[in-house]
């Protein structure tokens, strides 16, 4: 079996980017970690979906993962990669996979090196469900869900406020306010503008 050495894992049940990881996020150092050369298909359907690994494979890969924390354990895990991208998935006891993770990109690109030089193997597995996956990074979706949140239950003069602040005019209908402040881009500095005034003017500041 084929090894990579000293990496680092945000194993999550959502899977993020690398440049979407946070402080708050507990990086798993691994120690060692069995490594699998794939097909570009089968990674792409193990990066998609929720599957079920076949027990052979199970029992190849369990407590073959050593982490530098004794305090911390992982049985079943294991790198896919094809030439391109790699991907860290742990198992339960019966090859659910769980929780998955890419990888720093200086550490991907150590391994994607090292996995040219390996065989490719076919993996047997069954696809269970399909992934849930986010187009927006998490910090676009907290401030989508602040906004939101915010203007259900604003005051009058401070919806007032904030319209003016983004649209350089008054209105005194509040539906038609409320409309197309929904209208706004939310890749526009507009947008940005609406986040900063209600971060600025929350009750959950003061």
């Amino acid at each position: 079996m084929n090894y990579i050495y000293d990496i680092y894992l945000n194993l999550n049940e959502i899977l993020y980017d690398f440049f979407d990881w946070n402080k708050n996020d507990k990086l798993i150092h691994i120690k060692k970690i069995p490594i699998f050369k794939i097909n570009e298909e089968t990674l792409k359907l193990l990066i998609q979906n929720k599957v079920i690994i076949d027990e052979n494979l199970l029992l190849q890969i369990y407590n073959k993962t050593e982490i530098w924390n004794k305090c911390d354990k992982i049985s079943y895990c294991a790198l896919f990669s094809d030439n391109n991208t790699a991907l860290a998935i742990e198992f339960n006891k019966n090859g659910n996979s769980i929780k998955k993770s890419f990888l720093y990109i200086d550490e991907e690109l150590e391994i994607l090196e090292i996995i040219n030089k390996l065989k490719e193997k076919n993996i047997d597995f069954n696809i269970l469900n399909k992934e849930k996956i986010f187009l927006k990074t998490r910090k676009q979706l907290k401030e989508e869900k602040f906004i939101d949140n915010e203007l259900k239950n604003i005051e009058d003069n401070k919806l007032n406020y904030i319209y003016f602040e983004c649209f350089g005019k008054y209105e005194k209908n509040k539906k038609i306010i409320l409309e197309n402040i929904n209208k706004i881009s939310k890749n526009s500095k507009t947008y940005k503008n609406l986040y900063d005034i209600l971060k600025l003017t929350s009750k959950a500041n003061k």
